[in-house]
């Protein structure tokens, strides 16, 4: 295997693909993202008392979480886990067809593209334990972090579980049409826990971000190297990184680098459309202008995204591929 990995190619390569395969992504991604969507608005529809959050969008009243909840919270934490994992498993699906088609040039050319097989599972388990991982470094940090500034965890918990509560009365209202009230309730609280717990925070982040970041490059190739090979490959990533953490890690900057851009260019040109949809309300041939700019934003909405997680996802399986074979 090379001794180094050629960065500069690596980048070319993957927005190459991005670029060039747009129209595979679509296709990949279309049928599980639908299927995605309607388990999603199934869940929202189980969970959610649409009469007491459309009562609270008429009289801009903030209540508790609680009142707009169909279902006790120990229910709700539980499908929400269902609902996490049926996700996860469709998305893992998306990101194993990838994976494989860049590196191994597998692509079954399905119009319907959800799979179920031992890949995506690999997908599905890989990334779980990677995001396990990645999280028991930051809870040791945190914990540290709570030492170190006095905090109690019990209250620290217990705060962050009032945050959640007070998102989850924003997201109520704004559905129910007062997006006003529930953005200053949402305010408040995240005022509040910020100003108990920024040190604590802050330290957590200093503690732990080198010891993240390590275990991020050296897993970098293990998601698209499980999905690649049909196995868990974690000891393997590893080996794979092993002398090779800089080129990784420089690739993976750049790598970030390169997305933000196009995504602030993307959103200045949103912006630009957006408000060029805003004449519709004119009427005449200003309507006819703002539907066309809208359709073409749309589109350009979906070729972005297409690009751009094209991109990310073939990032990883050429980092896969180049240090397996040496190129």
């Amino acid at each position: 295997m090379s001794q180094s990995l050629p960065v500069g190619a690596v980048l070319n390569e993957a927005f190459q693909f991005g670029l060039q395969r747009w129209g595979t992504m679509i296709r990949f991604a279309w049928a599980p993202l639908l299927v995605g969507c309607l388990l999603v608005a199934g869940f929202l529809g189980l969970m959610l008392n649409v009469e007491a959050i459309m009562e609270a969008g008429r009289t801009g009243a903030a209540g508790q979480a609680s009142d707009y909840l169909r279902l006790p919270a120990p229910m709700i934490v539980f499908f929400s886990l269902v609902l996490y994992v049926l996700v996860s498993v469709l998305f893992s699906g998306i990101m194993a067809s990838v994976f494989r088609l860049v590196a191994l040039g597998e692509d079954e050319n399905r119009l319907i593209n959800i799979r179920l097989d031992g890949p995506a599972a690999r997908v599905f388990w890989a990334s779980l334990l990677k995001g396990v991982i990645s999280t028991v470094v930051w809870c040791a940090a945190l914990a540290i972090a709570l030492v170190l500034t006095g905090k109690n965890i019990n209250g620290f918990f217990g705060d962050l579980g009032a945050l959640f509560s007070a998102a989850m009365s924003s997201l109520a209202l704004a559905i129910g049409g007062a997006a006003e009230a529930g953005a200053e309730r949402f305010a408040a609280a995240e005022a509040l826990f910020i100003t108990a717990y920024w040190k604590t925070v802050t330290y957590a982040f200093i503690i732990g971000f080198v010891p993240a970041l390590y275990i991020s490059v050296r897993l970098a190739p293990f998601v698209a190297g499980s999905a690649a090979e049909n196995r868990l490959i974690l000891m393997g990533s590893f080996e794979l990184t092993r002398e090779r953490f800089w080129p990784v890690l420089g690739a993976m900057i750049l790598m970030g680098l390169m997305i933000f851009v196009i995504s602030i260019i993307f959103e200045l040109v949103s912006q630009i459309m957006e408000l060029l949809s805003g004449l519709g309300a004119a009427g005449g041939l200003f309507a006819l202008i703002a539907l066309v700019v809208g359709i073409i934003h749309l589109g350009l909405m979906i070729f972005y995204n297409a690009v751009v997680y094209g991109a990310q996802f073939a990032f990883s399986a050429i980092i896969y591929r180049r240090l397996k074979t040496g190129e």
